[in-house]
């Protein structure tokens, strides 16, 4: 297999799921660390996904 087939492969693995409720743990809110900077994940009133810097 050549790096170009690798490449092509790895495209196609699917991306994780996590349930929301598992992130949150009873709370409306986490911090992401990416690069060193936090984000702030919040669920709103209205049930929505927030993410701020």
């Amino acid at each position: 297999m050549d790096d170009s087939d690798k490449t092509a492969q790895s495209a196609q693995i699917a991306p994780r799921s996590i349930d929301s409720a598992a992130l949150f743990t009873g709370g409306n809110e986490l911090i992401i660390i990416h690069n060193g900077s936090p984000y702030r994940l919040r669920i709103t009133r209205q049930d929505k996904l927030i993410l701020t810097k």
